[in-house]
């Protein structure tokens, strides 16, 4: 079984969104959780090589696997987060 886990950094984010899709970011990292063994994670690249993301609408969700523990790094608009 998997948990995930929310840095500091992350909600910080996710208290800046609105309120409507800050629900939405929580049900699919609580989706995430239920179903991580069964989905292949989108890998990133370059500076953000290591880590994972997460759609949802234009938001993205950036996170770490370590054994069973995914960690959500930083959460934020897909034109923002990657930066």
């Amino acid at each position: 079984m998997v948990s995930v886990r929310w840095s500091t950094d992350a909600l910080k984010d996710i208290e800046k969104i609105d309120t409507v899709i800050a629900e939405r970011i929580v049900e699919r990292t609580q989706w995430l959780e239920k179903h991580f063994t069964q989905i292949v994670p989108k890998q990133l690249r370059r500076d953000l090589r290591g880590f994972f993301k997460l759609r949802v609408g234009d938001y993205r969700v950036i996170y770490s696997v370590s054994e069973d523990i995914i960690t959500i790094i930083k959460v934020g608009h897909r034109r923002d987060v990657y930066r």
